[in-house]
């Protein structure tokens, strides 16, 4: 008996041990994704390698590649520093992020492109998470959006930092959430630049965006629009020039934007318009606008 129980032991640690996830996996160029995603047997896409990490726990890229679209519904991080780690999502979204509303996830230094016969349709989809960050990320090609959000419920943070989202065929950024759902968005020294619509859009509820050092150039459209009443966007040290209008604070009265540091030049259509209010500190260049050049009121400047 006691032989017996000893060798039912071994064998449901074996396999609890065959089974158990990676905290740390790895994908490469030419992995297989019917490898258990190890450093010396790496898996090909991302979507192999999710499902044989543990949560929380660490993608990493080993070398160039292509890693193919992915849903994540774990805290994760995706990291290709070091090498040059992509996703190619030709037809379908690149990431979707379906998570827990205490998940964190991060992606960093990887190009998403929807690139092919027929466009990629949003680069990353934000269905639910804590939180989501994009850090030297590339977002490029889409027939959507670059990164939108779909929450219909609970509070989503999301950081965009020292990453680019252009040619994209309708809004860079889209908080597009819904019912209970709200947004915080946070750009730090990024680009959202040249895309076909708007550059960030703000279409939620009780959302507060910040950017800081950034361009919201060239943008079609807007270079960044405040829809709801009650949303809020404070602007500093970043450039809007040459879109349709610099900045929209509100298709509905109530919008606030705050302006500090900031350029506005360039726009084709007005420099600053919307029902709700712009508060401009006077270290604010807006000029040289087609139509609106005017602030609801001018503060002082900040040191």
């Amino acid at each position: 008996m006691k032989r017996v129980l000893v060798l039912s032991l071994l064998t449901l640690g074996i396999t609890t041990l065959a089974h158990a996830q990676a905290t740390r996996t790895w994908v490469s160029g030419v992995g297989d994704d019917a490898n258990p995603c190890s450093r010396t047997a790496p898996c090909k896409t991302f979507a192999g390698a999710i499902s044989k990490t543990a949560s929380p726990g660490i993608i990493n890229c080993l070398d160039p590649g292509g890693f193919g679209a992915v849903t994540i519904t774990k805290e994760i991080t995706i990291d290709c520093t070091g090498t040059l780690g992509s996703i190619l999502s030709s037809g379908v979204q690149g990431v979707i992020v379906n998570g827990l509303t205490t998940h964190r996830i991060i992606l960093r230094n990887i190009d998403i492109n929807g690139a092919g016969t027929t466009l990629g349709t949003n680069g990353v989809n934000v269905i639910q998470a804590a939180s989501v960050t994009l850090d030297n990320v590339t977002i490029q090609t889409y027939s959507g959006n670059g990164l939108q959000t779909t929450n219909t419920s609970n509070v989503i943070n999301v950081f965009i930092n020292n990453s680019r989202l252009s040619n994209i065929g309708a809004r860079g950024v889209f908080l597009n959430n819904t019912s209970t759902g709200t947004n915080r968005l946070f750009v730090q020294g990024s680009q959202i630049f040249n895309n076909a619509s708007v550059g960030i859009d703000v279409g939620g509820q009780n959302d507060i965006v910040f950017v800081s050092n950034s361009d919201l150039s060239r943008n079609v459209a807007v270079g960044l629009q405040i829809q709801q009443g009650n949303s809020t966007a404070n602007v500093d040290s970043t450039t809007i020039n040459s879109n349709g209008t610099g900045v929209v604070a509100g298709l509905a009265g109530g919008a606030i934007v705050r302006l500090a540091r900031c350029t506005i030049a360039g726009n084709t259509t007005n420099g600053l318009s919307g029902t709700g209010t712009t508060k401009c500190f006077s270290s604010n260049m807006i000029d040289g606008n087609v139509g609106s050049n005017t602030c609801t009121s001018t503060l002082q400047p900040l040191l």
